[in-house]
């Protein structure tokens, strides 16, 4: 069985399924074609939908991930994540707290925790995140009033020595900053759900992170 860190490890490139982005019927389809473009990790963000249809989708996205050997995160729902055995979770500063995710889900499992400070990132480190979520790095419409943190929250994160996925409004075009500074792990969610090929866009971003 592969531990949580080798996971982590492995993770360069998290597609993340958002709901008030893609349309339900779109889910498996795009899931598939960015884990065929080389997505290492899915994570399923649906804040719309019933417990029982986001354990559906989740049952679903665990099938496929399994066949292309990448990680699924449920954003949340730890209900749901309990229920489908996902890699993990990964939580907001809003949701439930990180020690009852742990409670429930167990040692095994990873935990992500968003922060937009340093302060942020601290805390959830010290209360056991396994990685930390840091953005947004660039502006971006899916959280319109966050101030983007830049390049340099993320450095700053760095020097906790926790594991740092980089999200908000990365892209093809931006990615080269992160990879220079030597980030190699993201997320994005319009860069691949909003592309017209999103195989192509999953691809592109994963040889930016390889080269």
């Amino acid at each position: 069985m592969i531990s949580k860190k080798e996971l982590l490890k492995d993770s360069l490139v998290c597609v993340i399924l958002d709901r008030e982005t893609l349309e339900k019927s779109m889910m498996l389809r795009t899931a598939e074609k960015a884990l065929r473009g080389g997505a290492d990790m899915i994570q399923l963000r649906d804040k719309r939908s019933s417990t029982i249809e986001v354990i559906e989708t989740a049952l679903a996205l665990r099938r496929l991930t399994k066949r292309y050997g990448a990680s699924l995160i449920i954003n949340d729902r730890v209900d749901a994540a309990f229920a489908v055995d996902s890699d993990g979770v990964h939580i907001g500063r809003s949701d439930l707290s990180l020690k009852t995710c742990r409670e429930l889900l167990g040692p095994g499992k990873i935990i992500g925790a968003s922060a937009a400070s340093l302060n942020d990132a601290r805390r959830a480190k010290a209360i056991g995140a396994d990685y930390i979520g840091v953005g947004p790095v660039f502006r971006t419409p899916i959280k319109a009033s966050a101030k983007a943190c830049g390049i340099g929250l993320l450095k700053k994160v760095r020097a906790l020595r926790i594991p740092i996925m980089a999200i908000g409004g990365i892209d093809s075009c931006n990615i080269s900053v992160l990879t220079e500074s030597g980030f190699r792990s993201v997320a994005v969610i319009r860069a691949v759900l909003l592309s017209k090929d999103p195989l192509a866009a999953t691809k592109k971003l994963k040889e930016a992170i390889t080269i």
